[in-house]
């Protein structure tokens, strides 16, 4: 499948203390996702490093979160988006680790296209994930959360997987609030409530580059990310909003 230029969206990478694999990431990102510079847009989520300074020196835009979560670095870029009155019409969603292939974001771009799907998730699952990529407890939560997905909605999720891309009015549509690490199973969630087209496609996933996930760096971490996701996933369930 040939590459193409992609000048129709917008690439939102939040960014959290990642001054040791941001460089290569973007760097990989700008050289074999096919997306313009112009249209990538990072967001330094309370960094305490020079993750911020780094992205800068590369030319690549980039806002500040003070209030640490992935969901509130992701509201602030779609703040940004609204007040700047842009009207992209995708939405890409892409870690700053280094974990993502960036041959895989075309393949993503060209599915939401060719499907007219509203969101194309990319499956980790499906793919193939490099060993040590994922966390036993990532791999659990993956398959329990896919799992209450498919009891309560009927609809066969295999992955939870960060890098996505979505319709920027199907985006507005779910209305998305959750400050955390709930962000992606909101959307996954609403996304079937607001009976939309959702299809998963296989990524190559990688390890990070360096440093430590956020999420499964820790027991403890894990735990508390576990039980954030189901709490959001119950709650959406009988409270819908």
């Amino acid at each position: 499948m040939q590459k193409e230029k992609v000048n129709d969206l917008i690439c939102i990478i939040p960014a959290r203390d990642e001054e040791l694999s941001i460089k290569q990431a973007l760097t990989g990102l700008l050289e074999g996702s096919g997306i313009v510079k112009s249209n990538f847009l990072v967001v330094n989520n309370a960094s305490k490093d020079k993750t911020a300074f780094i992205v800068k020196e590369l030319g690549i835009k980039t806002l500040d979160c003070p209030k640490i979560g992935y969901g509130s670095a992701c509201l602030v870029a779609l703040e940004w988006i609204r007040s700047m009155d842009l009207n992209p019409e995708f939405i890409l969603f892409c870690d700053a680790d280094g974990s993502d292939d960036p041959k895989d974001i075309n393949r993503l771009y060209q599915t939401i296209r060719d499907t007219n799907s509203d969101l194309v998730i990319g499956s980790r699952t499906l793919g193939v994930s490099e060993i040590g990529s994922l966390s036993p407890i990532q791999i659990f939560g993956n398959r329990l959360t896919c799992f209450l997905i498919r009891i309560f909605f009927q609809k066969k999720y295999t992955d939870m997987g960060p890098l996505r891309i979505i319709r920027y009015k199907s985006l507005l549509q779910l209305e998305m609030i959750d400050p955390t690490w709930g962000w992606n199973i909101e959307m996954h969630v609403k996304a079937l409530q607001n009976q939309m087209k959702v299809i998963e496609i296989p990524v190559h996933y990688r390890k990070r580059i360096a440093g430590i996930s956020k999420i499964s760096g820790t027991i403890s971490m894990s735990v508390r990310v576990g039980i954030k996701i189901l709490y959001t996933f119950f709650k959406l369930l009988f409270f819908r909003k």
